[in-house]
């Protein structure tokens, strides 16, 4: 008996819908037990979160970016051509409820678990929100204890122009060149 691609494919998403529960493309994780995933290769998971993502366009996000996997493994979505794709998904959570079934077939282990910052790392993200004010940002927030820095109800909410934000972060990057964690209102998001 001879198994087409897209049979074999769909046996696959099955065994993942049927073997685990999920997380939602920000990360948070749904409570499933960690040992679902075991069975999940690589291969599955990235096909899953290409679904996801035929879904999202299919439903109005017609530039959300394609489905990539980390060197760790983990499930990503990185931005394309500046798009803020999370801040765009905020604003249509009919697309968020359609997908809901294929975001909940997402082995616990599919993103990256958040990064703790420590005292030192909030002291030096603190260090470079001062810089960024410095530098022809006065609106920028210092981080909260998360390490994020909430636009939420600054000028900054809808964006940035590009020169302003490239200059201010060379003149800081010396302090900190790591992630940057923005959040914005209902959305979030990383640089």
């Amino acid at each position: 008996m001879t198994r087409t691609t897209s049979t074999v494919f769909l046996a696959a998403l099955l065994a993942v819908g049927a073997g685990a529960a999920g997380c939602d493309p920000g990360g948070a994780a749904s409570g499933a037990s960690p040992s679902a995933s075991a069975s999940v290769s690589r291969q599955q998971l990235l096909a899953l979160g290409q679904e996801w993502v035929q879904c999202i366009r299919a439903h109005g996000l017609t530039r959300m970016p394609d489905a990539q996997l980390s060197q760790g493994g983990y499930l990503e979505f990185p931005p394309s051509g500046g798009y803020d794709w999370k801040r765009d998904l905020s604003r249509h959570p009919q697309a968020i409820d359609a997908c809901k079934s294929i975001e909940d077939r997402y082995p616990p282990n599919a993103f990256r678990p958040k990064e703790k910052f420590s005292a030192d790392d909030l002291r030096k993200l603190a260090d470079y929100a001062k810089c960024m004010r410095e530098h022809g940002l006065p609106e920028f927030p210092d981080p909260n204890a998360a390490g994020e820095f909430d636009f939420s109800g600054t000028p900054l909410e809808n964006g940035i122009p590009a020169q302003k934000k490239n200059t201010a972060e060379q003149a800081c990057r010396n302090i900190w060149d790591g992630d940057i964690r923005i959040k914005n209102g209902g959305g979030g998001g990383k640089k």
